[in-house]
């Protein structure tokens, strides 16, 4: 006990006389910070708390809202990228025709018109050319080396000599026919 009663007087909080004053203070600030707490600052957190929470839910629909309208979008956006382009191609479709025809009547009707004389001249001279070219090689192709002539070119003697064989024959067989009428 000597022990005890030296503890004491060496630790004043123990003291009887004091003790209850220091626990009647405690209790009183620490009810009183509650009280406090309680009234004022949790009531605006539940408020910050409830505010946040329905931020997040409008968040979240907004999201899901945002990520709707974004995919319409890319609809309707692959939508007119396609009408746009089967449009095109009617259209260019429809213009190359159209340019077709008109340089088709176009160059008809000028060559009727302002190139016949150019268009007539033009072929006289290349069946002149053509004639000639034929005679030619009539009278030269029997003395050329098979290795000079052209498959085509002997083509074309072959069948200028048919023709030329043809027109005699006919020609002996109608003076034939016009000397045994006679």
């Amino acid at each position: 006990m000597k022990d005890f009663k030296k503890l004491r007087s060496t630790m004043p909080q123990l003291d009887k006389v004091t003790f209850l004053s220091q626990f009647f203070w405690l209790c009183f600030f620490y009810l009183g910070f509650y009280y406090v707490i309680l009234k004022f600052y949790l009531p605006k957190i539940s408020r910050i708390l409830s505010l946040r929470q329905k931020k997040m839910g409008f968040s979240n629909q907004g999201m899901i809202s945002l990520q709707q309208e974004n995919h319409q979008v890319r609809e309707d956006y692959q939508e007119l990228l396609s009408k746009a382009l089967t449009l095109s191609k009617t259209l260019f479709n429809n213009f190359f025709s159209q340019t077709t025809n008109w340089l088709s009547t176009n160059a008809t009707t000028i060559n009727k018109t302002q190139y016949q004389k150019v268009n007539t001249s033009f072929v006289q001279s290349l069946g002149e050319t053509s004639l000639s070219q034929n005679v030619l090689f009539y009278h030269a192709g029997k003395n050329l080396p098979e290795k000079l002539t052209f498959k085509i070119l002997q083509d074309n003697l072959q069948t200028f000599k048919k023709q030329q064989a043809s027109k005699k024959s006919q020609n002996l067989s109608q003076e034939t026919l016009k000397k045994t009428k006679k």
